[in-house]
């Protein structure tokens, strides 16, 4: 079944088909992390039904972002998504695997890489998701290495690329960056309240730069043992 949320509130709706993965905080979040440039292109790798790449058309002026996304169903919503908001002149969504982008993106054609990857490696067993869910949320067609394989191919020299991931991956995170020439230069956790250890955490890595890493506060979802945003989360979503 499909419904319609607003990302911005009164500005900015995406249609969610209750089949597929639906978008979460991280990817909200990711979108904000992102420091863009006029004229800058972007792409987003594992787009889902193109969240990112709306709200990174929404927030910023005279920026192109491509969203590829393997699975035909989520493609296609992502591009209803985009029409839905009349973003087409700002957004393209292609239905790709992002293992095999060669022969429909030059290398080095992107100033921005963007990607909430699948967080999850596969394990052994019967997955409890359907097909859309668990491709989504696992490992299945891309693992940690491709994506960041992916985007050191797409990027520019001195190119920036941008992910959200599990707190617990970030030392493979990191080190998997600096294989491929990516150093990891901001990084900022994420915990839903003071108390609680980091869930997730947001880095932004640069293709070509030398060691050398700043860290960020933390980003805290919720006020104290309630489940209110805290002011943060607030703006980030256009509530008042």
């Amino acid at each position: 079944m499909e419904e319609i949320h607003y990302l911005i509130e009164n500005e900015l709706e995406i249609i969610q088909d209750d089949r597929f993965f639906k978008f979460g905080t991280d990817s909200v979040l990711l979108a904000n992390f992102v420091e863009l440039r006029r004229g800058d292109k972007v792409i987003d790798l594992g787009t889902g039904s193109g969240v990112i790449p709306l709200l990174l058309a929404y927030k910023n002026n005279n920026v192109k972002v491509t969203g590829v996304e393997i699975q035909v169903e989520a493609a296609d919503l992502a591009k209803r998504n985009v029409e839905f908001n009349n973003l087409e002149k700002d957004i393209k969504i292609i239905n790709a695997d992002l293992c095999s982008l060669e022969s429909e993106l030059e290398a080095g054609s992107f100033d921005v890489v963007v990607s909430n990857p699948p967080y999850l490696p596969v394990e052994g067993g019967k997955m409890k998701e359907n097909d859309y869910i668990a491709i989504a949320r696992h490992e299945i067609h891309a693992k940690l290495e491709d994506v960041v394989a992916a985007a050191a191919r797409l990027l520019k020299y001195g190119g920036h690329f941008f992910l959200v991931h599990r707190a617990e991956r970030l030392t493979e995170v990191i080190e998997t960056l600096a294989q491929y020439n990516c150093q990891a230069k901001e990084l900022r956790l994420v915990q839903a309240r003071r108390d609680k250890e980091a869930d997730i955490f947001m880095l932004k890595a640069k293709k070509g730069a030398n060691p050398g890493l700043r860290i960020k506060p933390v980003l805290i979802i919720y006020q104290d043992n309630s489940s209110e945003y805290t002011a943060e989360l607030k703006e980030i979503y256009g509530q008042k």
